[in-house]
C-alpha cells in the first residue's frame, strides 16, 4: 500500500464554520414530519451500512471455516455485552433523537431570525 506524506506547512484558505439551525428548521411544513424523515434517513443509513458490513464478515468467515451454527451459538462476555449496550445506546440516540426536536423555525426564516431561543 502506497503512503503519501502530507505537507503541514502549506497555507490553507479556510473560514470559520457558520452553524445552521437545521435542528430547529421546518422543511416539510410540519416539524413532526421533519423529525420522522430525519429519523428514517438515519435508520436507513445505519441498516444499510450494517448489512454491507455483515456481507463482508459472512464471506470472510465462510472462507475461514466459521459456520452459521457457530455464530448463532456464540455467547458474549460481560465486557463485550457492556460495550455492545453502549453501541446500542449510540444507535438509538442517532436514529430516534430527531423525534424529540421542536422545529419552531421555518426554513424560509432570515438568518437574523435564527437566534437561539
Amino acid at each position: 500500500m502506497a503512503t503519501t506524506k502530507l505537507k503541514t506547512d502549506r497555507p490553507t484558505y479556510t473560514s470559520d464554520f457558520i452553524p445552521s439551525d437545521v435542528e430547529r428548521a421546518v422543511f416539510l411544513g410540519n416539524p413532526v414530519l421533519d423529525n420522522m424523515m430525519s429519523s428514517l434517513i438515519a435508520l436507513g443509513a445505519e441498516v444499510w451500512s450494517n448489512r454491507r458490513r455483515m456481507k463482508v464478515l459472512e464471506s470472510l468467515l465462510a472462507e475461514k471455516g466459521i459456520t452459521e451454527e457457530m455464530v448463532e451459538s456464540y455467547m458474549p462476555t460481560s465486557e463485550q455485552e457492556a460495550e455492545w449496550q453502549k453501541d446500542r445506546d449510540r444507535f438509538i440516540d442517532l436514529t430516534y433523537s430527531p423525534l424529540l426536536r421542536e422545529g419552531d423555525l421555518p426554513v424560509s426564516a432570515d438568518f437574523g431570525d435564527r437566534k437561539k431561543r
